[in-house]
């Protein structure tokens, strides 16, 4: 049996549910034609750093939702270090930014959608993607769809970003522990680190800390991020040897931590974002090269492709030719291609003279560059109200 539907969403992370909730803001009857798919089920681990900077609160602020809603804790500071020194940093308003897990983030999202009244089917797999002229057939663990626009949010390995863009585009990597606070430190427990001292090893990114509750318990998110934006760039021991070395300066043996780890695929200029009837958001569109940061981007890509795609049902044309250039040239868009730059440069610098005076001593500009050209690409906008009787209006609720 075949289901016809206008919109398939493949993947219900951040980026999939983005797209929903702003078909649902902004076009009621397109998203009663849109159904979602989740190959796992809610509420299901994911590895994440789990900070939410200032734009998701913008966004969220813009679909009419809460994030006091979702348990988190709060990072009051950042702290950029290179050997032991640097700056702390508060990019806007009175704290850095929020951490949470991601399994009750993305939970609390896909709740979100089911208000608005567009089912998420779960333990749904998708197994094959067959293009045609006018639609996409989509064959899944349950059964097959027939779909006149095909919504890839399905990540760094999901098959609708393979389908359509093969194993292209630089990715980067992370590690990734949890440990209980360290009974002693130089860091406040609700502070967050970003330590840059390995790239003059070859590491293009960091070590973090950031603090985090799980089940009511105080923890540390701790990882190491590699950016790998710059090719030729040898990498002198591994990422694992790294982050091994911090948990030993913190008394931790990594033998005793659960380490996890995966790619994540990464925002080029060059990045194929969409096809005939198939457009790409979150980390299969490409995740902020500088910092890894992607709930954010995630969500931006999904307002992006909502408006896409309400264009595209107007006109009549699903090819979705001008959607790379929207991305390219949208507030996100100029702000990934910032942070490319960024990348490149920075992590491209290896001699620890130029990363002390950067850390040391140019910590005004810093910050400044942080604030305005990193962070605060979304624009807040009072919440909209959806008619009356299209679909139900969203009620965040809390899930603890």
């Amino acid at each position: 049996m075949t289901t016809d539907v206008d919109v398939l969403i493949v993947g219900s992370g951040p980026a999939g549910c983005s797209t929903a909730l702003h078909l649902a803001k902004f076009a009621p009857a397109l998203a009663q034609r849109c159904v979602v798919l989740e190959k796992s089920s809610h509420p299901r681990h994911k590895l994440c750093g789990g900070g939410l900077v200032v734009d998701v609160d913008t966004i969220l602020h813009n679909l009419g939702l809460d994030l006091n809603d979702v348990p988190h804790v709060d990072a009051t500071w950042a702290h950029l270090n290179f050997q032991g020194r640097g700056t702390r940093t508060r990019p806007h308003g009175d704290i850095a930014f929020h951490v949470v897990r991601r399994r009750e983030f993305d939970l609390w999202l896909a709740d979100r959608v089911r208000d608005t009244g567009i089912p998420i089917h779960e333990h749904t797999e998708v197994l094959a993607l067959h293009r045609h002229p006018d639609h996409v057939v989509v064959e899944t663990s349950r059964g097959t769809f027939r779909a006149r626009a095909v919504i890839g949010a399905d990540g760094t390995k999901g098959m609708v970003r393979r389908t359509i863009a093969g194993d292209s585009g630089a990715m980067a990597r992370l590690l990734e522990v949890m440990i209980p606070p360290p009974a002693s430190g130089d860091v406040p427990p609700d502070e967050a680190v970003f330590d840059f001292r390995h790239i003059p090893h070859g590491v293009q990114g960091y070590y973090w800390s950031f603090p985090m509750v799980i089940e009511g318990r105080a923890m540390r998110n701790l990882g190491i991020y590699d950016s790998r934006v710059v090719d030729d760039a040898p990498l002198s021991g591994s990422l694992k040897r790294y982050l091994e070395q911090e948990l030993a300066a913190q008394g931790v043996a990594l033998a005793d931590c659960k380490l996890e780890g995966h790619p994540i695929h990464l925002y080029s200029q060059r990045s194929v974002l969409s096809a005939p009837h198939i457009l790409l958001v979150g980390d299969a569109a490409g995740a902020d090269p500088l910092l890894g940061e992607g709930i954010s981007p995630a969500l931006g890509y999904g307002e992006l492709a909502a408006r896409a795609l309400i264009d595209a049902f107007a006109s009549g044309d699903l090819e979705f030719h001008d959607y790379t250039r929207r991305v390219h040239r949208s507030p996100l868009g100029r702000s990934l291609r910032r942070r490319l730059f960024t990348a490149r440069l920075v992590y491209g610098m290896t001699r620890p003279a130029v990363h002390r005076f950067m850390w040391w001593h140019m910590r005004p500009f810093v910050h400044h560059f942080i604030r305005e050209f990193v962070f605060g690409w979304a624009r807040s906008s009072e919440p909209s109200r959806l008619p009356a009787g299209a679909v139900p209006t969203l009620q965040p609720q809390a899930h603890h």
